[in-house]
């Protein structure tokens, strides 16, 4: 008998490669088994033209075979030769369970399965994995832990992990540089590695940082890229959707940090407001988590109690360092998205209530470490956005109290020149045109940032009161923050300034329109990772023409222009 004919209508991949498919649905076997993208059975895709097009897609998911080939070979490998492999950690079912937090390992890792290829990120009910010593141990229902040992990650995505790390993560906060005692960014690689959704996210940005940061690759490893981000993009949100399911607690600090990342991934990669529901999600999760005693995100007690006490940390214990950082950091990140977004949007802060709760004047929670701009006056953004909703809400029913806002924008304003005198104290004399360059290296980046976030509550305050009207009252205000950003800002500080510049930006006088021109069309603004940044000058442009053309100009107006857009 002569074999089985290949099927005429398989899926689209399968015809694409020659191939026999088993038309399996929703997704066909082989196209699976090899962790290549299955185009389906619907209409013929628009890239199948029998042209380049259709070449590259063909080329990317060649090279995505021979990437998946080798990792299955040298796994066959790795299996006839585990009794060779040397192991950094015991083997879990050697701990007992009541071993302590600082010991080897901790009873969280016991849950934690070795890696697996993509091929066992499909859907299932309790995946069951083999350890070295072929004991088998069930994973959570939730099925979100990852590999807990880095020999069995292939070498394709631990380029994309130090993408992520290097290159991505940077990007994010360019000025968070934790101590040593807080174990540095430490955290984050074991929580990458424990949490499986957090950990396919960072392989997308990764992925999605190798096809437009790296102009020498190839046409069909871009391809294969963009393939390979929709991959793990897939396996990211189905993951995060199983955890929604199945909720395990010992997990949650990884999804809230997993949702911020998404965030921040739509943010860089989209054009419009893809990231908004990640960090509502964010916020929703915010609010749960500090809502009671912190027991339902899984921390230890230990943990739990230094951040219920705010207390700093004074010992090394990694285990509880890990948590105890990675949830400072989290949460505060939550904060400053949540006060930078409701700015641009025109509404009052989400987590208003938990603003100055959680951020008091000793807290170990700190914004200035993880974005540079002090505490208290990145909370006072954050209140004259709130006074901005309120406005907004009030007079759609017209009840707006006008005698109770210019009460509270007097004392907003003596808040603000207060800070800014203060910074002038603190060896930042902006009226003195000091410009020798190797003074930019003498000043403190968190006290720059905060003297600029000042300037830019001072131009909000003045734009929410009086719009683009009698702009010679801050004409003192813009002087100093442009001899500031002349003068006294080295370049590698402008990523951390996004917002400030943008404000000074929208009441530019025409002499330094030119200055954010070129800010915000060159390198460091302006990079091929960060597609959002790139919307900004043709934002300020339209807002140059409209408050030179348009009577009655207000900030209103530049909320309608701004909502999608979160600056930083």
């Amino acid at each position: 008998m002569s074999g089985p004919l290949r099927s005429k209508q398989g899926c689209w991949t399968c015809r694409l490669r020659k191939k026999k498919c088993d038309e399996g649905r929703p997704l066909c076997s082989l196209c699976t088994s090899l962790s290549i993208t299955c185009y389906g059975y619907g209409p013929r895709p628009d890239w199948m033209d029998n042209g380049e097009e259709e070449k590259a897609v063909a080329s990317g998911i060649k090279e995505i075979v021979k990437h998946t080939s080798r990792r299955k070979v040298t796994t066959q490998i790795s299996s006839r030769q585990r009794d060779h492999i040397i192991r950094i950690a015991p083997n879990p079912s050697n701990v007992p369970l009541g071993s302590s937090s600082s010991g080897a390992i901790s009873n969280r890792q016991l849950d934690t399965p070795p890696p697996s290829d993509h091929g066992s990120s499909q859907e299932g009910g309790i995946q069951e994995v083999q350890d070295a010593s072929n004991e088998t141990f069930p994973l959570q229902d939730d099925d979100q832990a990852v590999p807990a040992s880095v020999f069995s990650i292939p070498v394709d995505e631990t380029t994309l992990l130090m993408h992520f790390l290097d290159d991505l993560f940077p990007l994010q906060f360019p000025l968070y540089k934790p101590s040593a005692l807080e174990g540095g960014r430490g955290w984050l690689l074991p929580l990458l590695l424990r949490v499986k959704p957090l950990y396919h996210a960072a392989l997308t940005f990764g992925a999605y940082y190798r096809t437009v940061a790296l102009p020498t690759i190839s046409q069909s490893s871009r391809v294969a890229a963009k393939i390979e981000r929709g991959n793990h993009f897939e396996i990211c949100i189905r993951s995060l959707n199983q955890f929604a399911k199945h909720s395990c607690p010992y997990r949650k600090l990884g999804i809230v940090t997993t949702v911020v990342q998404l965030t921040f991934y739509e943010l860089f990669t989209g054009d419009g407001d893809t990231w908004q529901p990640h960090l509502r999600a964010a916020m929703g999760m915010y609010k749960r988590g500090n809502e009671g005693s912190l027991e339902d995100i899984g921390l230890v007690e230990k943990s739990r109690r230094i951040l219920f006490e705010d207390h700093p940390i004074t010992e090394y214990e990694p285990e509880t360092t890990e948590e105890v950082a990675t949830f400072r950091f989290v949460f505060g990140c939550i904060i400053w998205l949540d006060i930078l977004s409701s700015i641009m949007a025109g509404t009052a802060p989400h987590l208003l209530p938990y603003h100055s709760r959680v951020i008091t004047l000793n807290s170990q929670t700190k914004l200035q470490d993880i974005m540079g701009c002090k505490d208290g006056v990145i909370l006072l953004l954050g209140r004259l956005a709130a006074i901005y909703g309120q406005k907004v809400q009030a007079s759609q029913h017209a009840a707006f109290d006008c005698s109770q806002l210019e009460q509270t924008v007097d004392e907003m304003s003596q808040e603000i020149q207060c800070g800014l005198t203060q910074g002038a104290l603190e060896n930042i004399n902006i009226s003195s045109a000091i410009s020798a360059p190797s003074f930019n290296t003498m000043l403190d980046p968190p006290t720059l940032v905060t003297h600029m976030f000042l300037y830019m509550a001072s131009i909000y305050l003045h734009l929410l009161v009086q719009g683009f009207q009698h702009l010679i009252l801050l004409d003192k205000t813009i002087s100093e923050a442009m001899t500031m950003l002349r003068t006294r800002t080295s370049t590698n500080l402008l990523p951390s300034l996004v917002c400030p510049l943008f404000f000074v930006g929208c009441v530019a006088r025409q002499e330094d329109k030119q200055f954010f021109r070129s800010a915000f069309s060159s390198p460091p603004l302006l990079n091929s990772s960060l597609k959002h940044r790139g919307r900004v000058l043709p934002i300020l442009e339209d807002i140059w023409s409209k408050r030179a053309t348009i009577l009655g100009f207000s900030w209103e107006n530049c909320v309608e222009l701004t909502k999608n857009l979160l600056l930083i």
